[in-house]
């Protein structure tokens, strides 16, 4: 009886120490969007949060002042994982950061002179669904009051 109570301490420990050993594999970056909090070897299958947001765009966009269609992409930053530059954005020919979490995308003010005129793009914010980028801002041309718009735009 003795001997079998070590036994079962001895398997018991055995698996306690075994288990313990055990690593969890996973994606381990955080700007990824099957970042595993849990895991501690990177186990390369990491899809950047940003991926779903690269690529080109046919935009159909409706401001206060009318509606416009053109083409506008998005591809990574070199500065921040977290970070997309949108070209053409609003048909301006400009190139604007958006900065990604998740599924929604943040736009922070930016500031622009096109020939003499100054222009904001202001309080840019959106999200992507099944491939629909929708994105809502204010659109502000000094010599003329802000514009609200809405840009939908399909991958």
């Amino acid at each position: 009886m003795k001997a079998s109570k070590i036994n079962l301490s001895l398997c018991v420990s055995f698996i306690f120490l075994f288990s313990s050993c055990i690593t969890r594999e996973g994606c381990t970056d955080p700007a990824s969007d099957n970042f595993d909090i849990n895991a501690e070897i990177d186990n390369g299958t990491c899809i950047p949060m940003i991926e779903k947001f690269l690529g080109l765009y046919e935009v159909n966009e409706v401001c206060e002042d009318g509606d416009y269609s053109y083409y506008m992409s998005a591809y990574a930053s070199f500065d921040d994982p977290f970070e997309i530059v949108i070209t053409n954005y609003g048909n301006l020919g400009i190139d604007v950061i958006g900065v990604v979490d998740q599924n929604f995308i943040f736009i922070p003010d930016q500031y622009f002179i096109i020939g003499q005129e100054d222009i904001s793009i202001l309080a840019g914010e959106g999200e992507i669904l099944n491939g629909i980028l929708s994105i809502r801002y204010i659109y502000d041309h000094f010599s003329y009051p802000a514009v609200q718009c809405r840009i939908d735009a399909l991958q």
